[in-house]
């Protein structure tokens, strides 16, 4: 249900405020055309504008790509992933290095869409928390089962915060993330010490 939301969202975002930021632009242009007859002060606020609103528009494309990225529908889970991933690291400044079994099949929408979550977390993990320089996504199948691994080199969980998860404990992304993982028959793990953290899930392909 909560995915079928963010989808909603995210097609509300772009065929709604996203249409109505791009006439806004096409206006401006309109204007642009004959600032001639405008006042310095007038030339600057249009300008002004034209930069806010082509600021917007790429703000309202991010959002509504995270909350539900259209190239997990087009194109599949790789290319979604590699889009994520290369927006998580211009933002992030964390250098992440994705591998993605070649010829990898399309898995049903919602496997595709819970794999997707479970980087889109961990890496806000690495980001938020591991003071790790670089991560890496492994993804592959083998035997019928589809395995994720998310790695960083970072400072690693405290081990009274590893009894805690061990015990099922952990915050609301963690618990997202069994929970996804599980609802499709799969089983999440993590590993943790001094030089970095390991995710690893595994789920059945069908």
């Amino acid at each position: 249900m909560q995915d079928s939301e963010r989808k909603r969202i995210a097609r509300e975002l772009h065929d709604t405020v996203g249409q109505l930021l791009a006439a806004m632009a096409m206006n401006q242009a309109t204007v642009q055309a004959e600032t001639s007859q405008l006042s310095p002060v007038a030339v600057k606020a249009l300008e002004e504008n034209v930069s806010m609103v082509q600021e917007i528009l790429r703000g309202i494309r991010t959002i509504s790509h995270l909350l539900h990225p259209p190239l997990l529908d087009e194109a599949g889970l790789p290319s979604a992933l590699q889009w994520y991933v290369n927006e998580f690291s211009e933002r992030s400044g964390v250098k992440v290095q994705l591998e993605c079994q070649q010829g990898t099949r399309r898995l049903p929408p919602d496997v595709e869409t819970a794999i997707f979550r479970v980087v889109q977390e961990c890496l806000s993990n690495v980001h938020r928390h591991a003071a790790s320089p670089t991560a890496s996504v492994r993804l592959h199948e083998k035997d019928g089962r589809i395995l994720l691994e998310i790695r960083d080199e970072g400072r690693g969980i405290l081990p009274e915060k590893q009894r805690e998860l061990a015990m099922g404990g952990g915050g609301v992304g963690l618990r997202g993330m069994r929970e996804r993982v599980a609802q499709h028959g799969g089983e999440l793990s993590i590993q943790s010490s001094g030089s970095g953290t390991t995710v690893t899930a595994t789920m059945p392909c069908a």
